[in-house]
C-alpha cells in the first residue's frame, strides 16, 4: 500500500516538473524569437544569446528526460497497453516534435555559421524561417501533450 502510495506521488512529481520545464522551455523560445531577435538589429543583445541558449538546453533536457518516464509511467512500461491506447500516435508525433527542435537546439553552431539540414531542405526553407518552423513545431507539441493529457488524466 506504502509502494503504491509513492508512486503515485512521484508521477504527481515527474508531470509537475514535465509540464514546469515543457512551458518555460516554450516561453524562453517565445521571447528569443519574437522579441530579442527582432530587437537585435545591431547585435547589442548577441552576449545575452549564448546565456539563454544554455538555459534552453538544460530545460529541454529536464523536459524530454520527464517526459519519457511520464510515457513509461502512463503506461505502466507495457507495450500492448501504449499500442491500444487512443492517444498513443499523438504522443509518439509530439515527442518526435520535440526531439526535432531539441536537436536543433543542441546543433546550432555559432559565429554566424549555418545549423545543420537536411540537403534536400537547402533550397527550400529559409534560414530566416527556421525558428519559426521550430517554434510552430514546439507550439504544436505543447498543445498535442495537452490534449494527450486532458483525456489520459480524466
Amino acid at each position: 500500500m506504502s509502494c503504491l502510495i509513492l508512486i503515485s506521488e512521484f508521477g504527481e512529481l515527474i508531470r509537475g516538473i514535465h509540464m514546469i520545464f515543457s512551458i518555460f522551455w516554450w516561453s524562453i523560445t517565445f521571447v528569443v524569437i519574437f522579441i530579442i531577435r527582432p530587437a537585435n538589429t545591431t547585435g547589442n543583445l548577441s552576449i545575452v544569446l549564448p546565456k539563454i541558449r544554455k538555459v534552453v538546453i538544460f530545460a529541454s533536457t529536464v523536459s524530454i528526460i520527464s517526459g519519457l518516464i511520464q510515457f513509461g509511467m502512463l503506461f505502466n512500461f507495457n507495450i500492448p497497453s501504449f499500442i491500444n491506447s487512443a492517444g498513443s500516435i499523438l504522443i509518439v508525433i509530439s515527442g518526435f516534435f520535440s526531439l526535432i527542435v531539441y536537436y536543433h537546439i543542441l546543433f546550432v553552431t555559432h559565429r554566424g555559421l549555418p545549423s545543420p539540414k537536411p540537403k534536400i531542405l537547402a533550397g527550400i526553407v529559409s534560414a530566416k524561417i527556421i525558428p519559426y518552423l521550430m517554434f510552430g513545431l514546439l507550439s504544436a507539441t505543447m498543445v498535442s501533450m495537452i490534449i494527450v493529457s486532458s483525456f489520459a488524466f480524466l
